[in-house]
């Protein structure tokens, strides 16, 4: 199964992605600042036993990722979860994928690019406040947007590059501070127990992951999606497990009171190669940010131009550039929404949204493997063992949202509600243009 395309030039992508730039798009979206933040936080909760919750977590990813892989390979068109949300379950679920997944897109980039001025300002601290931090800001995705104006092959090769920036000062840490693992650090091993703790940990360990769905949104942009978008998915999700359970695992092994501390990975760093060692990896976390950065306003734009091509937004969105075949319209859009969101700086509480935002992609893919499957075969990635994989992730998905805070899924729920009234509203304008029409 495929999804039509435009024959309007107006209306079409050019397929520039290779295998290597989708790969690219992944790490950027996997790997950031969550990894060298977050083990902290997580052996406050479980200790050393935090390592059985991130390789939890990563099983789920795993799954997902492959939900997403089976599904993805059915299709040519840019769009993503939104794209197979609306051919399994029609119209209505697949605009309220499509506006979640553009709600978190501009929050998110708001997020990153206010996070680049804090992790830079560890090098320059005039830029990590005030009026300089949100110049900084909105510059920072302004420039990116005009790189990404000249056209998704330039775009991607931006993320290329960090992309493979940002492994350097990881695997140095992780190659030296094997070296240096103290094993009595490891005990005890789950001082708070394992079973209470767990649940909230895994979910807390699961946010280094989110991010690997933003490979599939450009498929429209790849040159051949159905054999690049499972290869794609299955190697980045391999390097980001591998990358994590060892940095995870180093940081513990080498930092004596890791536990609640708030930037552990440079701490240890510093521990086993000294001040030089703490200033690689703050570099390291500038270029990884940058980079997650770099890939957001690429993926970002695509998922207005998703909605915009389908007629769910204005379908001025989905216009391209005749020259470079970038979607202008889409990335100017989402690049004033979200420089707007970090100028203001209001963005702090709205970020919430993402927690239910991911999931509602997670689900309705997962789900959608069931639905597309009984509608004909077809010869892109299948996934094995039947319905078993899907409904054991659509399983665990629920399962870490009814162990989320309550307060963070109401706002997914308002979010749901106005997508509701937009979804609403475009359909009722769409019948009145009609009945213009035939008058």
């Amino acid at each position: 199964m495929t999804t039509s395309t435009r024959s309007d030039a107006s209306h079409t992508l050019r397929r520039s992605l290779t295998l290597t730039a989708v790969v690219a798009l992944g790490i950027n979206g996997v790997i950031g600042q969550g990894i060298f933040l977050l083990p902290g936080k997580a052996a406050a909760r479980m200790g050393p036993a935090s390592v059985l919750a991130l390789l939890t977590g990563a099983v789920l990813c795993l799954l997902i990722a492959l939900c997403f892989a089976e599904v993805g390979s059915r299709f040519r068109g840019t769009g993503g979860a939104y794209l197979y949300a609306k051919e399994a379950f029609g119209d209505f679920i697949g605009f309220e994928v499509g506006w979640m997944t553009c709600c978190v897109a501009v929050i998110a980039w708001a997020a990153l690019s206010v996070g680049f001025t804090k992790v830079l300002g560890h090098f320059i601290p005039a830029i990590a406040s005030g009026l300089p931090q949100k110049i900084t800001a909105v510059t920072l995705m302004f420039s990116l947007a005009g790189v990404n104006i000249l056209g998704a092959k330039q775009g991607a090769a931006v993320s290329t590059f960090f992309s493979i920036a940002k492994l350097v000062p990881l695997a140095g840490f992780v190659l030296i501070g094997v070296t240096a693992i103290e094993p009595t650090y490891f005990r005890p091993f789950a001082p708070n127990g394992i079973t209470t703790p767990f649940a909230e940990t895994t979910l807390l360990l699961l946010y280094p992951f989110v991010g690997f769905e933003t490979l599939v949104v450009p498929a429209g942009e790849m040159a051949d999606p159905k054999r690049s978008v499972p290869r794609a998915l299955l190697i980045v999700m391999a390097i980001a497990s591998l990358i994590y359970t060892a940095v995870l695992l180093v940081s513990i092994g080498t930092l004596e009171g890791i536990a609640g501390h708030e930037n552990p990975v440079a701490a240890a760093a510093e521990a086993v190669m000294g001040p030089v060692g703490g200033t690689i990896v703050a570099a390291g976390i500038v270029v990884s940010v940058f980079g997650i950065n770099a890939g957001a306003a690429l993926v970002s734009p695509r998922r207005f131009y998703a909605l915009g091509e389908r007629g769910d937004l204005p379908r001025g969105l989905a216009r391209v550039s005749p020259r470079t075949g970038a979607p202008v319209a889409a990335i100017l859009t989402t690049t004033v929404l979200a420089s707007i969101l970090a100028f203001s700086g209001s963005f702090a509480e709205l970020a919430k949204l993402s927690v239910l935002a991911r999931f509602m992609q997670y689900i309705p893919t997962c789900l959608a493997v069931l639905v597309l499957r009984r509608r004909g075969h077809h010869d892109g990635f299948r996934l094995p063992f039947g319905p078993v994989l899907p409904v054991i992730a659509v399983a665990l998905c629920i399962w870490l949202m009814a162990n989320a805070n309550p307060q963070k899924l109401l706002y997914g729920v308002y979010a749901l509600v106005i997508g509701a009234m937009f979804f609403g509203l475009s359909r009722l304008s769409q019948k009145r243009s009609l009945s213009d029409t035939q008058s």
